[in-house]
């Protein structure tokens, strides 16, 4: 609706109250609008969401309007969690916290970049639109937390970026749930390239724990490149795997190596050097008896109800540079911090 705010005179002074006292605009929205749309627009799709708003305040508005409304909102989201991890101090020497946990893992989440359509054997087209087409990849989001070894309150950070970004956020989270210089970390996660290094650079004494189940897949995958029939791979994996678990590591790399001088297979040859690489992350026996999750079990649980939920809805495709914002507002409902978001856009339109 287009508003002409009321001109009010008092001599001296001349004020319009809608603009100037209740911040509304001419195709604009009061900011109890903008936050139902954010709400609706982060946990389904735009369109759903136009549907939602209307069945609870009787109003029509376009998916588009949601779209747009829900991803400048989402963009601000984005730079509150920057400054608060930005402005995470060491906490004090006199905090008690004795143990933490990171967990790190990812997931992939569908993009689409809009071209022209000449190229349509390559590309998708666009619906009722012939002379567009998208490019469609699969991108790598990143999702962390930490929290206290005896906790399950916890402080997430991720998006679309490489692993030195998303763990030095991942530092900042550890130092505001509580992290000292005294405090002993575990983080847990896959093998991937980098990772395990990163969260090292980040977190020196941290003791990192390879997921278990991580580690099972690639003795399967070796078993079964070596030619163990199906019906004994079984038998084959849980022996060398429990032996590793109870600490003897070294008796079955050496087994291993020996089986390689006689049968050179790559696969057993990678096994070997995955072994090497993580040698003192595969005590599990000993983790379990710590206290210490031996499973990323928890951060991928959290994948499905974060980033997943959302963004990776049927059918949905994202412009790459829209991703992290989205998943901005999703992680601060995750953290809490959903009131404190908008206290601060509250504050600032006040002042």
């Amino acid at each position: 609706m287009t508003i002409l705010s009321p001109y009010l005179w008092v001599h001296g002074s001349s004020s319009k109250p809608l603009v100037d006292v209740m911040k509304i605009y001419h195709n604009g929205r009061s900011e109890p609008v903008e936050r139902a749309l954010a709400d609706f627009g982060i946990e389904e799709s735009f369109a759903n969401a136009a549907i939602r708003f209307k069945e609870h305040y009787h109003f029509d508005i376009g998916p588009n309007a949601v779209d747009r409304s829900t991803k400048n909102t989402a963009h601000q989201a984005m730079d509150f969690i920057d400054n608060k991890f930005s402005n995470a101090d060491v906490a004090s020497e006199n905090t008690t916290l004795e143990k933490m946990l990171l967990e790190l893992d990812g997931c992939e989440i569908r993009t689409a970049e809009l071209i022209p359509a000449e190229e349509k054997n390559e590309l998708t087209p666009v619906h009722k639109n012939p002379k567009m087409a998208k490019r469609i990849n699969w991108r790598d989001v990143r999702l962390g937390f930490a929290r206290p070894l005896d906790s399950e309150s916890k402080i997430f950070a991720g998006g679309l970026n490489s692993y030195p970004q998303v763990v030095g956020q991942m530092r900042s989270a550890a130092v505001l749930i509580g992290m000292t210089p005294k405090t002993e970390v575990v983080g847990v996660a896959d093998g991937g390239i980098g990772l395990s290094e990163e969260l090292k650079r980040h977190f020196p004494s941290m003791q990192f724990v390879l997921d278990k189940s991580h580690f099972r897949d690639h003795l399967y995958e070796t078993a079964e490149a070596l030619g163990i029939k199906r019906k004994n791979r079984s038998a084959w994996v849980n022996s060398r795997l429990q032996a590793v678990s109870n600490g003897h590591f070294d008796e079955v790399l050496t087994e291993l190596e020996v089986e390689y001088e006689n049968n050179p297979n790559q696969r057993l040859k990678r096994l070997i050097g995955y072994m090497k690489r993580f040698s003192n992350a595969l005590g599990y026996s000993d983790f379990k008896s710590k206290g210490y999750p031996i499973g990323s079990g928890e951060i991928e649980s959290a994948h499905k109800s974060i980033p997943q939920k959302r963004l990776k809805i049927p059918g949905a495709s994202w412009r790459a540079d829209s991703i992290n914002p989205m998943l901005s507002l999703r992680i601060l409902r995750a953290n809490g911090w959903w009131e404190d978001f908008w206290d601060s856009r509250t504050e600032k339109l006040a002042a």
